[in-house]
């Protein structure tokens, strides 16, 4: 099935139609290395000339930002989660939206546990360099790996009287996730978490 996708790379919006699984979204994205869109639309975020091409193949990795519309995936594979507010870097892009994690684990422990693509709901992004007004989803997935920092917005307090096996595991993940970014990123270029 063929669904319209919207996705955001370093300098460009692609659009297109992409061939999807009956699963979630995030589900497709982290199992593929190319997605290929059909009927896409390329426009530059610079100048915002646009390109139209019949075809397009997109590595997975260059994609910084995905939104997702009516993919919310099967209810009953959902978790009970806390939401915490966060600000992202992510390429050059500024995030803010909330992620979620499992009331007992660390916080930004989310950033740990996912593949490549992080859900993040109630988000506002904008490209740093320009006057271009910000853009606003219920539902978005966010390239964890060109988040360059973090940036926990709210405390939220994590819960005792839940499973804290994943925490420890979960906090390593997240310095270790840390560590990798700035080791990707060019010379100049500030990381961390």
């Amino acid at each position: 099935m063929r669904e319209q996708l919207v996705a955001w790379a370093g300098d460009c919006v692609v659009r297109g139609d992409v061939s999807l699984d009956e699963g979630r979204l995030s589900d497709h994205v982290n199992h593929v290395e190319l997605l290929t869109f059909f009927g896409a639309t390329l426009e530059a975020l610079e100048d915002g000339h646009q390109v139209a091409v019949d075809e397009l193949e997109v590595e997975r990795y260059e994609l910084h930002i995905i939104e997702v519309e009516g993919h919310r995936g099967d209810p009953s594979r959902r978790l009970r989660t806390v939401p915490e507010r966060v600000w992202m870097q992510v390429g050059p892009f500024d995030v803010t939206g909330n992620l979620h994690r499992p009331p007992s684990a660390q916080p930004l422990a989310s950033l740990a546990k996912w593949v490549r693509f992080v859900p993040m709901t109630d988000v506002e992004f904008r490209l740093r360099s320009s006057a271009r007004a910000a853009t606003r989803r219920d539902v978005v997935l966010v390239n964890r790996e060109r988040i360059t920092r973090t940036e926990a917005l709210a405390s939220i307090p994590v819960y005792a009287g839940e499973p804290e096996a994943a925490d420890a595991a979960a906090l390593a993940g997240t310095v270790a996730l840390a560590g990798a970014a700035a080791a990707a990123e060019p010379a100049g270029v500030e990381g961390g978490g």
